[in-house]
């Protein structure tokens, strides 16, 4: 840390801030090419979900912070993060629509190793700075599978998740409108698969808050 407002140094402060600021779909918060179309979703949404917002690309810095989040129990940079997507318009304004956050649960045995959700930490951060919104636990990994980044096509990544979560209870699902929250979207098969065994209960809507979307259009994309 070098500046008193800042978790950051004055670097990545302003990496940060530039990232932010570049231009993503509306829809589906995929990176945009300067007067291109969204090369995930053409701009028509990523089924099923309304919306989804992040804070930005999945470059660096915010890559290497997101790493340092998760595999290096920097547990604390999930809340100064969610702080930045709070700073974001389009994040307060989904926010502003939603009655139930519902973060991307891990495996008891990877949390236990681990030492805690970042998923989790995101959501009750957000949580806090919006008097209406509760952060509900609602679904269940049920099955510990191999991390994402280590299955590389968009049919394995689907079928790595495939009854990977379970619905705890539909009750507080019912009716209400529900954002997912994880930290990096890539294929996009992990909210996929949550909001299929979310929409069991019943919601009336399933949006989706990240912080970070890898770009379709690197090379790289599926090994991410």
């Amino acid at each position: 840390m070098t500046e008193a407002n800042s978790a950051f140094c004055a670097k990545c402060d302003a990496m940060l801030l530039t990232l932010a600021s570049e231009p993503a779909c509306e829809a589906c918060a995929a990176p945009l090419p300067a007067g291109g179309a969204c090369a995930r979703c053409g701009g028509d949404g990523f089924h099923p979900f309304g919306r989804i917002v992040a804070l930005a690309a999945f470059r660096d810095p915010l890559r290497t912070i997101v790493h340092e989040m998760k595999y290096h129990h920097r547990w604390p940079v999930a809340e100064i993060l969610a702080d930045r997507m709070l700073a974001q318009e389009r994040v307060r304004n989904l926010l502003d629509e939603t009655d139930l956050l519902v973060p991307i649960p891990l495996h008891w045995s990877r949390q236990i190793q681990r030492g805690y959700n970042q998923s989790d930490s995101l959501a009750r951060r957000l949580a806090s700075h919006r008097r209406q919104l509760r952060v509900v636990r609602a679904i269940v990994r049920l099955k510990n599978t191999p991390a994402q980044t280590t299955v590389h096509s968009r049919a394995d990544r689907d079928a790595n998740l495939r009854f990977a979560f379970g619905l705890v209870t539909p009750k507080p699902i019912q009716g209400a409108r529900v954002t997912l929250v994880d930290d990096v979207m890539t294929t996009g098969s992990t909210l996929k698969a949550a909001a299929r065994v979310i929409a069991e209960g019943s919601p009336c809507e399933i949006n989706a808050i990240v912080l970070s979307v890898a770009d379709p259009r690197r090379s790289d994309f599926q090994t991410i």
